[in-house]
């Protein structure tokens, strides 16, 4: 799986193939069917293997916020390990989790729910949560551009909306430009937190 995680990084996931995986290790392409099942094993493999990379840290139970900083660490890593695998983030929600995703889902629930809040608090925590990483992930992975590209689109855009229909967005868009590329990730996951408590 390691070696199906390096091609990945370095050639993306879609020239990824069980054909050139089995070239990279230097067998014959049947002798991978003794390792995984088909392709779709493969991937969710795959995606298990950047799960493992995802350090999850202990709660201070003296903290009454622990169980808040723990979480928070912890999606912090997760985008981390998305970051570094820009390519495991799409196979996050289409392949089946593996053991490590299992894990790490057992411990962002069972962290909630240490915390206090209900059950349902709990189930609406762990996906509001999820969400927000996986989702802010998937959009910044899908809106990559060639070095350069992204401004000249963003004036391109600009340029065809009507200033007066579309004020706020020029000047959104006009910040982006101007350099304020500040994430809105950290902010996000905090009023979440926030959220949970208030409402679990």
């Amino acid at each position: 799986m390691a070696a199906a995680v390096d091609l990945a990084d370095a050639d993306g996931i879609d020239k990824l193939s069980m054909r050139n995986l089995a070239a990279h290790l230097g067998f014959e392409v049947m002798s991978l069917y003794n390792h995984v099942a088909n392709k779709d094993d493969l991937l969710s493999g795959m995606a298990d293997v950047v799960a493992s990379e995802i350090e999850r840290v202990a709660i201070d139970a003296d903290d009454p916020d622990g169980w808040k900083r723990a979480l928070r660490h912890q999606m912090l890593e997760t985008k981390a390990a998305f970051e570094r695998h820009r390519w495991v983030v799409m196979l996050w929600v289409t392949t089946m989790p593996g053991p490590a995703r299992f894990d790490h889902m057992e411990w962002t629930l069972s962290t909630l729910q240490a915390s206090g809040l209900s059950e349902h608090g709990t189930h609406i925590g762990f996906h509001a949560l999820t969400n927000h990483v996986v989702g802010f992930m998937l959009q910044n992975v899908s809106m990559t551009f060639e070095e350069g590209d992204a401004d000249a689109i963003a004036a391109e855009v600009m340029a065809s909306l009507d200033p007066e229909r579309h004020e706020h967005t020029i000047r959104h868009i006009g910040q982006h430009l101007d350099g304020d590329h500040g994430s809105s990730f950290e902010f996000v996951l905090d009023l979440l937190l926030d959220g949970i408590e208030a409402n679990g």
